[in-house]
């Protein structure tokens, strides 16, 4: 559900998110990857490691080698291998419904069943229906893990701000979903061998200041090349002798950090070989990170450090088979993809960098 962040499911009275929560486990919150932005998020969820690891530090970016990423379909950008990729070597049949990176195969296996291109005009009652068809094919055919994405209230709050009403009734309408998805697996009588996960990539907070990183560096005459999300931005210095000048000038901003490469704190999983740039540039909300004046600014924005802010946190609630009720502390997105595996009764491989939740 993308967008949701951690206090959304307490809004739910009679929907799919009251159901998981009071049948099922619910986390008090998520705890994104950061930048907490839905490429890396989404591929930490599917990796079981952090950006730097995998290398998708936003949906775009900048790779002195390989040139630059923008919301690419290709698998082959992640360094890390895909939960879908590693249960398909193993024979296991894997399903995706929109999930980033699952648009090709990477390097060279395929996903058994997979919808694309992205479009966020299809609905979830489509979704709904061919997740039901997949579960609904004979046992040598039928997927066993099925990962598919939902608008959630992402769009609605970027464009709102978070205390717009159109953002809780879009929350109301997802949540009606989510029930119409547990039903119908009722209906079927699917449970006793199924588990449903529901996690978000980032929560949402509101913003009201835009800093034009290029503007600055014109200004300060520094030749650069750019990679910005909302939170983090990376600068490649076309001269190298000019980092102390470009410090100098991003300075200027009160509302900027600056680091060189070699301050960053690694904790922060942000450098990356070729990914990471020369100097990196964070901010906090309200502030965010631009490349260009903005007639129509959004009003909700994510990507920042959730250490540092609680309303990036997202959600996690599981129901269903292997599932006890209860209620546990806040998880990791790098836990979701061990978790899967740990369901399966498939081994977690040692690269991975999260741990499985206890669900029973």
């Amino acid at each position: 559900m993308d967008g949701l962040r951690h206090d959304y499911p307490e809004k739910s009275e009679s929907g799919g998110f009251s159901f998981m929560a009071s049948k099922g486990v619910k986390a008090k919150s998520l705890i994104p990857v950061y930048q907490s932005t839905t490429f890396p998020t989404h591929v930490s969820m599917a990796t079981g490691v952090y950006p730097n690891t995998h290398g998708i530090m936003h949906n775009s970016f900048y790779d002195r080698q390989k040139g630059s990423y923008s919301y690419s379909p290709e698998a082959n950008w992640i360094e890390s291998k895909p939960i879908w990729a590693y249960l398909e070597e193993k024979g296991i049949k894997t399903a995706t419904y929109f999930w980033v990176g699952s648009e090709t195969d990477w390097n060279g296996i395929e996903i058994s069943y997979s919808k694309f291109p992205f479009s966020n005009s299809v609905s979830e009652e489509t979704k709904i229906q061919q997740i039901l068809d997949w579960l609904s094919l004979p046992d040598n055919e039928r997927p066993r893990l099925i990962m598919s994405w939902w608008h959630g209230i992402d769009s609605t709050a970027h464009k709102y701000g978070m205390s717009d009403k159109r953002v809780s009734q879009k929350f109301i309408e997802q949540d009606r979903h989510l029930l119409d998805l547990i039903n119908k697996i009722e209906e079927k009588g699917f449970w006793e061998d199924l588990t449903l996960i529901v996690v978000s990539d980032h929560g949402m907070t509101d913003i009201s200041n835009l800093i034009n990183i290029n503007e600055l560096l014109k200004k300060g005459k520094v030749n650069t090349k750019i990679s910005l999300g909302p939170a983090v931005g990376h600068i490649f210095l076309e001269n190298k002798n000019d980092i102390l000048k470009a410090v100098q000038t991003l300075k200027q901003n009160k509302f900027l950090k600056v680091k060189r490469k070699n301050e960053i704190d690694a904790s922060l999983n942000l450098i990356h070989p070729t990914r990471t740039g020369d100097i990196v540039i964070l901010t906090e909300s309200p502030n965010m990170l631009v490349s260009r004046k903005n007639n129509n600014p959004p009003i909700g924005m994510h990507g920042y450090n959730p250490e540092k802010n609680k309303d990036m946190e997202g959600v996690f609630l599981a129901y269903g088979n292997k599932i006890k009720q209860k209620k546990i502390s806040k998880v990791r997105q790098v836990d979701v993809a061990p978790t899967i595996l740990s369901l399966l009764d498939v081994e977690i491989p040692k690269y991975m960098e999260g741990n499985k939740i206890k669900l029973n």
